[in-house]
């Protein structure tokens, strides 16, 4: 168990690249912290520096509380679960999780303790006298985790491990992971690009793009309260709806006017969007915000506005509606499964007016 500190990290390459830029995240001891983000945006460079498979060009990374920056790899005491799974072809199941104990000269009994404890814990009990070429991608996955797991590692560093199973299996897979987790009590630092990953499993979640950190919190925190547009639209599917509006008064209120819509603030945020410095903002409103007239929850704010129903796509338990306005902006809508509603129908949509997101226009920050 450790805690890991990265102070003023950066990864530069000689052609100039900066693949990460002045990173400061400390990760707690036995957390779950999920790095996320597009692909390029500087997370799996940021788990290969912790790592020692990158070098860094500059700042501190700490590992308990020892700085790791010119310590090898080996001598990290952690392990790192690839994307690619990297089993040896020609061992077996428990001579790839043995292996690294092996190298180590951990006498042969101990060894065999800790990979059937292993293969006990994952459910590969069977399979350990197989080779990886009998296994399922779910069965390697698991294999590569078990490696990992017997070196009994102060933190546990995965590559988007599961992006190599099918839709079910990535399912059971990160209910497994999570359940590890709780089991093991380890640090782990996890990188996806798949937000569902980073929302399930996460106890917090660091959101990058283009080598910066833009936000740190816990997943429904960031989800409900994102610091930026980039944020407020990477997490979220469908991503949330954005309007360039800007802010007014109206017979002594403050209103919020996009091209084609004067939206009221309600009086429980006047206060806090009159300080805004400048009137030029991005209106931010999800997608699970807008409702259908007949099935409206209690506890809103309802804001009727006109819509031309364009595409509708039936998912089971809901129905995602994309949509027109009178000014020809497009949105979409998670709306109520039993609502009726066709391709080219127009209805009043409602908006919750107690649930959008205001952002500055030019530094594109939340207000």
């Amino acid at each position: 168990m450790a805690k890991v500190v990265f102070e003023q990290v950066s990864k530069r390459y000689e052609n100039g690249f900066v693949a990460v830029n002045h990173l400061n995240l400390d990760i707690d001891d036995r957390e779950f912290l999920v790095l996320v983000g597009p692909s390029g945006c500087g997370k799996t460079t940021t788990l290969r520096m912790l790592a020692g498979l990158e070098d860094i060009s500059a700042g501190n990374i700490l590992i308990g509380n020892t700085r790791v920056n010119d310590v090898s790899p080996k001598d990290r005491d952690i392990a790192m679960v690839f994307q690619s799974y990297a089993l040896y072809p020609h061992m077996t199941v428990f001579e790839n999780m043995a292996f690294s104990l092996d190298l180590k000269g951990i006498p042969k009994a101990e060894i065999r303790q800790r990979v059937q404890a292993a293969a006990q814990q994952l459910g590969i009990e069977a399979l350990l006298d197989r080779k990886p070429r009998q296994l399922s991608g779910g069965q390697r996955q698991r294999v590569a985790v078990g490696r990992a797991i017997v070196r009994n590692p102060a933190v546990f560093l995965m590559d988007e491990p599961l992006s190599n199973l099918d839709a079910k299996l990535r399912v059971q897979a990160r209910a497994e992971l999570s359940k590890l987790h709780q089991s093991l009590g380890t640090t782990f630092v996890y990188v996806t690009h798949d937000q569902v990953e980073a929302m399930t499993m996460g106890t917090r979640i660091a959101v990058m793009n283009q080598g910066v950190l833009q936000q740190v919190d816990r997943p429904e925190r960031v989800y409900e309260a994102p610091q930026n547009v980039f944020v407020a639209g990477f997490l979220g599917s469908p991503s949330m709806n954005f309007l360039n509006a800007t802010l007014q008064e109206e017979n002594a209120a403050l209103v919020i006017k996009t091209a084609g819509l004067t939206l009221p603030i309600p009086e429980s945020l006047q206060g806090r969007y009159r300080a805004a410095p400048n009137p030029a903002v991005i209106f931010g409103i999800r997608p699970e915000s807008i409702y259908h007239p007949a099935y409206l929850p209690p506890g809103i704010e309802p804001f009727a506005v006109g819509a031309t129903v364009g595409v509708v796509e039936p998912m089971g338990h809901e129905r995602i509606v994309y949509f027109t306005l009178a000014d020809g902006q497009e949105l979409v809508a998670r709306i109520d499964p039993r609502a009726q509603i066709s391709s080219g129908e127009r209805l009043d949509l409602l908006f919750d007016l107690k649930r959008f997101h205001l952002f500055e226009r030019d530094s594109e920050q939340v207000l």
